[in-house]
């Protein structure tokens, strides 16, 4: 038995075979929605940089986020391949033509995104109610979050450490999540998801707080990133809040993004912090590390 669901990137429509029983998510948001919605017993396979939840991490690792062991993929002989848009494009388009069955996922530009998205593999997945569930605690967590619109709003420059200094515009997630806040990201005029920024720039549309998103936050990390940027002359930003992310943490696009990165980039915004730490006091720069102690709410239990 199976049945036919549309893909809105393919504008076709593919056909799961029912029920599911061997699910392969190449994209950490979809492994993380798919435990969430109570299915992490069929997924065999996932990409490296699917941790989320921590059940997830016992799961076979088939690849990278662009390289897969298509031995591996073939012995497995998934019902469906979980992909995304963007950067696993030609991964996806080489998975079809050799004849697996794959549902790539837009990339959220809001997070609004994040919340269809659950909805699209709760359909592929057969897992309506429990999908309508999650959908609607993520939905009531961000009318929990949402703040009224201030005078004077916070201006807020965030950076990513994706090989090169990598900041968003307007159509991200994360842009979307500061502006819910009551707050601005500097570039959220900018059309373009995720762009190198003109260091010109960052100064002139001068922030409040810089958050800096390293690959994975350590002491080092964080000597490198304030000495990169006396390097690159944004001495200005020395005497703004500068505030480090554990890493890997706004750029997540699922449901945590919503019910962990959201919750703490609230506190920040707003200071209503468990402790705060001040770090690098070179040069007498005020360079803060929060971290937040927070309760994340229960999504679904079986």
């Amino acid at each position: 038995m199976s049945i036919r669901v549309y893909n809105p990137l393919q504008d076709d429509y593919i056909r799961i075979p029912k029920p599911i029983t061997k699910i392969v998510s190449l994209d950490p948001a979809s492994t993380e929605i798919i435990f969430l919605l109570g299915l992490g017993d069929k997924v065999k396979a996932t990409d490296a940089f699917s941790y989320r939840p921590e059940e997830a991490r016992r799961t076979l690792k088939v690849g990278s986020y662009t390289h897969v062991n298509m031995d591996i993929l073939e012995q497995i002989n998934p019902d469906i391949i979980f992909t995304t848009a963007g950067a696993q494009k030609e991964l996806t388009r080489k998975l079809i033509g050799l004849g697996f069955n794959v549902y790539p996922l837009p990339v959220p530009t809001n997070i609004a995104g994040i919340l269809n998205n659950v909805l699209l593999i709760g359909n592929v997945l057969g897992a309506y109610q429990n999908a309508r569930e999650l959908y609607y605690n993520l939905y009531t967590i961000i009318n929990e979050l949402k703040v009224g619109r201030f005078k004077n709003k916070l201006k807020v420059y965030v950076e990513l450490d994706l090989g090169e200094p990598i900041t968003v515009g307007f159509p991200t997630h994360i842009s979307d999540g500061i502006s819910l806040l009551g707050s601005i990201n500097i570039f959220d005029d900018v059309s373009e998801a995720y762009f190198t920024p003109n260091d010109d720039e960052i100064l002139k549309r001068n922030p409040d707080i810089l958050i800096y998103e390293p690959k994975k936050l350590t002491d080092y990390e964080k000597e490198r990133f304030y000495s990169i940027l006396q390097q690159r002359g944004l001495f200005q930003l020395l005497s703004k809040r500068i505030i480090f992310t554990k890493g890997d943490y706004l750029a997540h696009m699922g449901p945590s993004f919503i019910t962990d990165a959201l919750i703490w980039l609230k506190s920040v915004v707003f200071l209503n912090l468990s402790f705060l730490v001040i770090l690098l006091p070179l040069a007498n720069p005020r360079i803060i590390e929060y971290k937040p102690n927070i309760m994340l709410p229960a999504m679904i239990t079986s």
